[in-house]
């Protein structure tokens, strides 16, 4: 399974309601994989699902806030090889 955390240096996310403006994040922390359905067993799992905050897409997530070191520690320690890309 490759599972790539990923810490940005800041991600725009889009709100539903077009009278409020988008919300800059700085600094988060997002898993990408190559398959939808591996998303869905790390969304399962006991130990990564929680810190799991929201979906983006079927292949990306995003992890709560000041999580993504433990999520990359249950990643290691559950058998995964993540790639960790650090954003300038």
């Amino acid at each position: 399974m490759n599972v790539m955390p990923r810490k940005t240096a800041s991600k725009k996310v889009s709100v539903p309601s077009s009278d409020e403006a988008p919300v800059l994040h700085q600094r988060l922390t997002l898993i990408e994989v190559d398959d939808p359905d591996q998303l869905e067993v790390l969304r399962a799992d006991r130990k990564i699902g929680p810190f799991i905050a929201a979906t983006l897409s079927d292949r990306v997530a995003v992890v709560f806030p000041g999580k993504g070191t433990l999520v990359l520690k249950a990643l290691l320690k559950a058998g995964h090889t993540p790639k960790v890309i650090e954003a300038s």
